[in-house]
């Protein structure tokens, strides 16, 4: 049965198995409240499907006359999938931050339910493994396109359609990931947002305050945007994301040159300034060698698909903090 449930209604009936469920993750509940509390944005928000498997009699219990399945005491919705939904909808509830008249309207928002009857402990489990084995996650490069939630994600569309320079490099928009080293472009939506809030704030995930500058000084920060990614491109070589020929599209170098030019060209205590002759400064770039064969990146280096007819060089994550220092070295030499 697929059906609407009212979140005070399933708060009230539904139950966890632990011999069904993984343990509850406390790290991903605050984050899930978050997004419950800025139901009154634009889009709104969207909760899939609850999945829940009925521990009673559904021919004893299902009221014909009002067409409704009554959860007499003794009887639960045992859940199969959504238990960190339920979970931060229960944490939101009962957080005392949270203003009543708000609870009020999650309580009484409807949820949809998908309703499960008969299933063994064994069917339970099975259904379990099988959600959890085969779900396929919506690419984050998707949410930046479409979520006009985080002001990142608006500032980052905005700034691909009047940045032909941006356009040039190659940025990926559907795919999280790039499947190196068949696909050149220079990195995807999702990292280009972390690399402008590392150019910008030094920082890979944005505080409050600092999306609410980006939000007060937004046409001034898109316009710097524009002209860095001006410079920017004209200083890299062409095709920067084709690894077999560079280091540039690996993300620990691209998140190390975004930190490295925050140093030599942002100002931000309270306020974000740029170096008036920050063109300037950044011209450096030019003079970096950043091929794969350039000595200086060999200790870093790691072979990837070796073996294989699409091996390449790349550099770990991991070694970020080693690529910016030798970033940092070359731009001051």
């Amino acid at each position: 049965m697929t059906t609407q449930i009212k979140i005070k209604d399933l708060l009230t009936v539904y139950r966890i198995d632990s011999t069904v469920n993984r343990d509850i993750n406390h790290v991903r509940l605050p984050k899930i409240m978050n997004y419950v509390n800025s139901y009154d944005s634009y889009p709104g928000i969207f909760f899939p499907s609850i999945m829940c498997v009925y521990s009673g009699n559904p021919i004893q219990d299902f009221n014909v006359n009002r067409l409704e399945l009554v959860v007499p005491e003794e009887s639960h919705l045992i859940v199969i999938d959504g238990q960190h939904r339920i979970k931060s909808l229960e944490s939101f509830i009962n957080s005392k931050k949270i203003a009543a008249e708000r609870k009020e309207k999650v309580l009484n928002s409807d949820l949809t339910l998908q309703l499960y009857f008969g299933l063994s402990q064994d069917d339970m489990k099975n259904l379990f493994a099988d959600i959890n084995s085969n779900s396929v996650k919506v690419s984050m490069s998707l949410v930046t396109a479409y979520d006009t939630r985080e002001v990142l994600n608006i500032l980052v569309q905005e700034l691909y359609e009047v940045s032909s320079s941006l356009q040039s490099l190659g940025i990926e928009f559907s795919k999280s990931k790039l499947m190196r080293p068949k696909n050149i472009n220079f990195i995807t939506s999702v990292r280009l947002k972390k690399f402008i809030s590392l150019l910008l704030f030094n920082k890979k995930q944005l505080s409050l305050k600092e999306e609410k500058h980006i939000k007060n000084h937004y046409d001034q920060i898109l316009s710097f945007l524009e002209r860095f990614f001006y410079f920017f491109t004209s200083f890299l070589p062409n095709n920067p994301g084709d690894v077999l020929k560079y280091v540039l599209g690996h993300e620990a170098v691209q998140n190390a040159l975004a930190i490295s030019l925050h140093k030599q060209i942002i100002d931000y205590s309270d306020e974000l300034n740029w170096a008036m002759d920050w063109e300037d400064k950044i011209e450096n770039i030019i003079n970096i060698d950043w091929s794969v064969n350039n000595s200086e990146w060999n200790s870093l280096l790691i072979k990837a698909r070796a073996n294989t007819a699409s091996e390449f060089y790349s550099i770990d994550i991991k070694d970020e903090k080693n690529v910016t220092d030798r970033i940092q070295y070359l731009l001051n030499h």
